[in-house]
């Protein structure tokens, strides 16, 4: 019984770390590089719905409906910033070195921690939501009421980032610049923009996520570099490139963490997702779901 609660808490926070890592594949196979800022994107939008509620109420604890209200604006805040952060630095480097790329995107995230530690001092922080009961239990096993919800939502957003891809006008185009850049500006597509959309969308997803981690977890200005690796350590999981790939791999990451958490320490958590990592890629270099799986 101890395993099974042990995996349904993993898969819970799992999904929290595969809509995280969609966000990761998408800059990785649209603009081609490693945005090692990509948590810091989750990190502020904990932050803005923290404080959308802190400056709203006077509180961070709220209700569910309050706490939900608060996602959308953390959303759009965050593509925004991602918007900025593409049109203004990134664009500089695509197509140099790519380790000028990982210099640039680095050197971002540290910028960001520390701004985020000046104006927020690096206390840990966390949004509280009322309910009358903190949890429910199914056929014995627990289960969190916020972290199903969270669940929920890292889920909607993981399906709502694949249905704009597939059917919007602007996922059509987001799909023909990762496929091949100089044939969609032939035909008509603006690659910068659409480039810097896809920084938005990303940093979009990641900021939602960030708020639902907000009410299960604490926050705090250097929380990115963890969500960082674990979206790396996902997306070579899954194929890069696959949004299933990256959500069934983040499932499987939260649940080995989770029993490897619980069954030894949680000290020895990352060790063993890279050693997994390191045993996938020479097993099956491609990911589970290969290289040419469809965005």
């Amino acid at each position: 019984m101890a395993a099974t609660q042990f995996v349904v808490n993993g898969l819970l926070v799992g999904a929290l770390f595969a809509a995280v890592a969609v966000g990761f594949a998408l800059i990785w196979g649209v603009v081609d590089i490693i945005n090692l800022a990509h948590g810091e994107m989750v990190m502020l939008g904990g932050y803005t719905s923290y404080w959308v509620l802190k400056l709203g109420t006077g509180t961070a604890e709220s209700s569910v409906l309050l706490f939900l209200a608060s996602i959308p604006v953390a959303i759009g805040l965050l593509f925004v910033v991602g918007y900025l952060l593409q049109r203004t630095l990134v664009s500089r480097v695509i197509g140099t070195d790519v380790f000028l790329t990982l210099l640039v995107t680095f050197g971002a995230s540290i910028a960001i921690q520390q701004l985020a530690i000046r104006a927020w001092t690096a206390n840990p922080r966390s949004i509280q939501v009322r309910f009358a009961e903190q949890s429910m239990a199914l056929g014995g096993i627990v289960v969190p009421k916020m972290k199903l919800i969270a669940f929920a939502g890292a889920l909607a957003l993981t399906v709502a980032m694949y249905v704009f891809l597939q059917k919007t006008r602007t996922g059509r185009a987001i799909r023909a610049v990762s496929q091949n850049p100089e044939a969609a500006a032939l035909v008509g597509i603006d690659v910068e923009h659409t480039r810097a959309v896809t920084f938005g969308v990303s940093s979009a997803i990641a900021g939602g996520i960030g708020a639902f981690i907000a009410v299960i977890l604490n926050i705090q200005p250097q929380m990115g570099l963890i969500y960082t690796l674990k979206s790396f350590i996902i997306v070579v999981f899954g194929g890069v490139g696959s949004i299933p790939g990256a959500l069934i791999g983040g499932l499987l990451l939260g649940s080995v963490e989770e029993l490897v958490s619980g069954f030894i320490s949680s000290q020895w958590t990352l060790a063993v997702s890279f050693s997994l990592l390191i045993v996938l890629l020479v097993v099956k270099p491609k990911g589970l779901f290969g290289e040419g799986a469809e965005q």
